[in-house]
């Protein structure tokens, strides 16, 4: 390992892994040299764990990386491009699994102690094709049902098996090394790691990534970085209200001088995942009309994903439910049918922003449900309509203001805008309970919960100092790491209690100003008066993207800046709101733009913890020196 220095100049790696996409590339950089899907499909195989490798977003045959610290984990054989073929030379997916290391519940990289997957409550578990061969999306008439299919989630709850105790470690161990050896071509013990981090990130999570960055990578020093400080820092701020519009949820943070105010954080469920579910509800029943129409040859009233499509034209483009039209398993063929779903959300044709003073009929409540739409609709009802070709070269026509039914999942104050969102954020709370109630603690008022959680970690350091200085064989580290595991959940819960209470369910200019007005008072105008907004989901514009000029991106930010100000108008008229946000080609990757900035300052070369230190002072070194 080459010598370490704070005060030498070293490329140092910036790493972010969000529920969607890991990224990865060197500070100072503007742009990720390796960008992959978080999730990937994955097949268990005996014998120790090998090395990985092979390129970014490539085929399968990269295996997991060395793991100590879960030596009960199997070898992997890992694909990161299972949407558009199987991935077997059959064409099935036999033995293969999909995996994520952020839970979808906590948005961490977090596994609660249950091993069985609960199946989602949407999908009839005993017939895995049954919804994706006979069941249709949408009412007919091109109007998407937010329920009516399965999520990315629900998708991926939809496989057998088990998991290992502790295993989105292994993974997030893996994608590590894919990322250090597909793109940037450099050793982990050469380089230190800056890694981003969610706000919320609680200690004990905080203390296992840290010991598999240096025990697992040998990495010379590392530091960790919240996601809403990096994005601040990417729009030349140290003080807002960050709103970060993720795959999995939004959340949105009040930072101040680059310090997290945790007492401010809302989340809410309403994310990337329910648009493109929207989305595809819309597209399934636009193709339906468009079939019944053109009398289409088909045997699905749904649009079939790419691989579905090759298949067909594999046998000769033969009709009927043969073998060329067979459907995956879950969770491939849903994951599948969300990515074209992506594919229309991203080039503007699935999902658009109304400008202020828009609202959904649907969203339309009391008498005016029963008056004439407003001039700012009919004049969206009667624009021209984005094309977007599905997989099987059909093209259907999304009209505007269907464009437009999406982002008012985050905008609408009534209809079935605001009865989707508290429908997701209940089924959330329900979730993140059962996900407390796993980690076997009852009891967390007063003392309890804190005497829980420093009992925990005091438990957890105690394994490590002893692993480390004992040096078990394996078959003892087998055991130590599932007890460590249990140990972790429950140091955890305290954390998740609380977090329980910031889901909310208002739309994202109402918590923006109730994240605000959870601060103090001397706080509240600054960061009204810089809110960030960044994220995949923030991505949407007023038109087409490829028919986009000149202030298109700043749909979003303008509409937000407004609905903010009519907010607080209405009690403190001179108050301001400015929305900062960065092009729509960077505001997907605004946290890494902002850690890579971040990494590449002088200054920033003395805070790193060094792999001495580590040794020193423990995991426990990442509460006292990481803000």
């Amino acid at each position: 390992m080459m010598p370490f220095s704070g005060g030498e100049h070293f490329p140092a790696v910036v790493c972010e892994v969000g529920s969607h996409s890991t990224k990865m590339g060197f500070a100072g950089e503007d742009y990720p040299r390796s960008y992959f899907r978080s999730t990937t499909a994955f097949k268990r195989e005996g014998g120790g764990v090998g090395g990985g490798g092979g390129g970014s977003g490539g085929d399968s045959g990269d295996s997991a990386s060395n793991s100590a610290s879960n030596s009960n984990s199997k070898a992997f054989k890992r694909s990161y491009d299972f949407f558009s073929r199987g991935l077997e030379l059959d064409g099935s997916d036999d033995g293969w699994e999909v995996s994520n290391p952020v839970d979808r519940v906590t948005g961490l990289i977090y596994q609660p102690t249950y091993t069985e997957l609960p199946p989602p409550s949407s999908m009839n578990s005993n017939n895995d094709n049954a919804d994706a061969e006979g069941k249709n999306k949408g009412d007919g008439n091109g109007n998407g049902d937010v329920s009516s299919s399965l999520s990315y989630e629900e998708a991926m709850r939809a496989q057998p098996g088990t998991t290992i105790p502790g295993e989105c470690y292994t993974h997030f161990s893996s994608y590590l090394t894919h990322g250090y050896e597909s793109a940037l071509c450099t050793e982990p013990s050469s380089t230190p790691l800056l890694l981003v981090e969610r706000s919320y990130n609680p200690p004990p999570i905080r203390q296992r990534m840290i010991e598999t960055i240096f025990e697992e990578h040998n990495a010379p020093a590392t530091f960790f970085a919240r996601d809403a400080v990096c994005a601040c820092y990417a729009v030349g701020r140290t003080t807002g209200t960050v709103v970060d519009i993720g795959h999995s949820g939004t959340v949105v943070t009040p930072v101040y001088d680059g310090f997290v105010e945790n007492k401010g954080i809302l989340r809410s469920p309403v994310g990337v995942d329910m648009m493109d579910k929207m989305i595809l509800s819309q597209l399934d029943g636009l193709y339906k009309m468009k079939k019944a129409r053109m009398k289409l040859n088909s045997p699905f009233d749904y649009a079939m994903p790419l691989y579905q499509v090759r298949n067909s034209e594999g046998q000769g483009g033969q009709g009927g439910q043969g073998q060329g039209h067979k459907a995956r398993r879950e969770p491939f063929h849903t994951l599948a049918r969300l990515e074209f779903a992506r594919h229309a959300r991203e080039d503007g044709s699935g999902a658009g922003v109304g400008i202020y003073g828009y609202s959904s009929l649907h969203d339309l409540e009391g008498e005016a449900a029963d008056q004439e739409p407003s001039d700012i609709y009919q004049q969206y009802a009667n624009a021209p309509k984005a094309s977007f070709k599905l997989p099987d070269g059909t093209e259907v026509d999304i009209s505007q203001t269907k464009r437009f039914d999406i982002s008012e999942l985050m905008f609408g104050k009534g209809g079935k805008s605001a009865e989707a969102r508290e429908l997701a954020a209940t089924e959330a709370k329900k979730e993140l309970d059962a996900t407390i109630a796993s980690a076997g603690v009852s009891g967390t008022d007063g003392d309890t919960g804190t005497s829980i959680e420093s009992s925990a970690i005091a438990q957890m350091e105690d394994m490590r100092r002893r692993k480390r200085n004992a040096r078990l064989g394996n078959n003892k580290k087998k055991k130590a790491t599932t007890a460590s595991h249990e140990k972790l959940v429950k140091a955890c819960t305290p954390y998740l209690l609380s977090a329980i209470g910031e889901i909310s369910s208002s739309t994202i200019p109402s918590m923006i100003c109730d994240a605000a007005f959870k601060c103090d008072r001397d706080q509240q105008s600054q960061l009204l008066g810089n809110a960030i907004l960044c994220g995949g989901g923030a991505c949407l514009s007023t038109s087409v993207l490829s028919n986009s000029r000149g202030d298109n991106a700043n749909s979003m930010p303008e509409r937000i800046r407004e609905e903010c100000e009519t907010i607080i108008h209405a009690h403190t008229p001179g108050w301001r709101v400015k929305v900062l946000s960065p092009g729509l080609s960077e505001r997907s990757i605004c946290s890494w733009l902002g850690a890579s900035i971040f990494g590449s300052l002088g200054s920033f070369h003395d805070m790193w913890v060094t792999k001495a230190e580590y040794e020193e002072h423990g995991a426990a070194i990442v509460n006292r020196k990481f803000p």
